[in-house]
């Protein structure tokens, strides 16, 4: 499993703290504790797992070369997908002065612009079926539109309003900081937001990723309508766009689009560049005491940049190790074996300047001390024996054939073309991906598996009744 602080993937630490006006973390944490992801059946059930998607991505230009798109044509529906990305322009480029800017700005852009208010906006999409929303992650500033056919000239219309005459209006301003300063009241009543923010400040310590993504209340206090308007200009640019298209449309149209929706924004901005992350792994362990039913954990390893030479071999290790559902290694250990937790898992972090591999579980107070063991011991043991054969080639099998489940959607293509993008994966990556993990060897996994599960150099952080464990 791989997931970014981005939309998706997952994905979307952002917005499962914004979700706490909405009690949005008592859902989640309810569902993982009681229903636990089981990916293998999931594709049994899938009529899509023999089908091939062998369409080519092309990459296309808008009329001035100044903007460039990847675009996935599918005629089946009349229907248009377009997201985009404005790199290092998320939460962790936030100026010092106004932490949760970005934030603000997400939630603002659908507030109304040009000669609309934020009702009429809203009714306009609404009436003829136009999606349209807006997020920012640590990394960066995402976005997306889908339309029918029909109706695609006001979509493109109104999403060009909203990059050039976005409205700010006070009154919206006054709501959208009133929200955020509820998130960060409702933050310190919630373990797992307490447990999320907790962990990012003990893995990231004093870099802009330990920041809390919902913004400061001195930080939300000081932005002015002029602030918005400052961060539209210097972070909305063509420089740091990025742009996926998938749907009923041509490449021709498709570069038109391009220049409709995205040519008014200005060449260069200013942009903040976040370092390096600097992480320390060595096997330390904090422990926050809160009272609970449940104690929970989130446990970090080193991680590999999407980029890496070793993100395949680790992609398929972490699979085996903790991301494969009900079948992990994890899950059969601590769950199937000894019925001492719901739900464990670890996934692949892929933070831009601090990749790392990310785990958690939850159980009783008298469970967790063993479930705590059973990781530490698990992981020394990929480390130190690495996979089977038979291991690899179970993993394999499902992470290519459970690859074209991603292509359900046109909006999550049009999001893959995106970050096909800003992975320098290439136009051909969809049909080249299963080839990278069909070509993967023993060895290289096994050598994976000792470089970043070979010593306990872990970090656990935890939440809840501990006792005397």
């Amino acid at each position: 499993m791989v997931r970014r602080y981005y939309h998706k993937t997952s994905y979307a630490w952002v917005w499962k703290l914004l979700a706490l006006v909405f009690a949005g973390w008592v859902v989640y944490w309810g569902y993982n504790r009681f229903f636990v992801f089981d990916p293998d059946d999931i594709l049994k059930k899938s009529v899509l797992k023999e089908k091939n998607f062998n369409t080519e991505v092309a990459e296309v230009t808008s009329p001035d070369k100044k903007i460039k798109a990847y675009l996935f044509r599918d005629t089946t529906n009349p229907i248009i997908s377009i997201s985009f990305l404005f790199k290092n322009a998320g939460v962790a480029s936030d100026d010092e002065k106004h932490i949760g800017i970005a934030n603000a700005v997400a939630a603002l852009l659908t507030e109304g612009a040009g000669g609309m208010d934020g009702l009429r906006f809203k009714e306009e999409l609404e009436r003829k079926a136009i999606g349209m929303s807006f997020s920012a992650n640590l990394d960066d500033f995402t976005g997306s539109l889908i339309t029918t056919k029909e109706h695609q000239d006001t979509a493109y219309q109104m999403l060009n309003a909203v990059f050039g005459e976005p409205r700010f209006d006070e009154q919206d301003i006054r709501r959208v900081k009133a929200q955020l300063l509820t998130v960060l009241k409702q933050q310190r009543e919630h373990p797992a937001s307490i447990l999320e923010l907790a962990a990012a400040k003990e893995i990231f310590g004093n870099h802009p990723y330990s920041r809390n993504p919902a913004g400061t209340e001195k930080g939300i206090g000081s932005i002015t309508r002029a602030d918005l308007l400052e961060f539209v200009h210097n972070h909305f640019t063509k420089s740091n766009l990025m742009v996926g298209i998938a749907g009923d449309v041509t490449e021709k149209e498709a570069g038109a689009i391009l220049d409709r929706v995205f040519g008014n924004l200005p060449d260069n901005g200013r942009i903040v560049f976040v370092r390096d992350g600097d992480t320390v792994f060595d096997g330390r362990v904090k422990n926050i005491s809160y009272p609970s039913a449940q104690s929970v954990s989130e446990f970090f390893g080193r991680g590999v940049a999407r980029s890496h030479p070793d993100f395949y071999p680790l992609y398929i290790a972490n699979h085996i190790f903790g991301g494969s559902g009900l079948s992990s290694r994890l899950s059969l250990s601590a769950r199937e074996n000894e019925a001492l937790t719901y739900s464990i898992y670890t996934y692949l972090s892929l933070l831009d300047k601090a990749p790392t591999i990310r785990g958690g579980f939850s159980s009783t107070p008298e469970n967790f001390a063993r479930v705590m063991e059973i990781v530490r011991r698990e992981w020394q043991k990929m480390g130190r024996e690495g996979v089977s054969e038979a291991e690899l080639e179970q993993a394999k099998n499902y992470l290519i054939s459970s690859y074209n489940l991603r292509f359900a959607s046109i909006a999550t293509i049009a999001d893959i073309l995106v970050y096909m993008q800003k992975d320098n994966l290439g136009a051909d990556f969809l049909q080249k991906r299963n080839d990278y993990v069909r070509n993967v060897k023993l060895k290289d996994v096994n050598r994976a598996a000792k470089e970043y599960f070979g010593s306990n150099d872990t970090v656990f952080v935890n939440i809840g009744n501990f006792g005397d464990n």
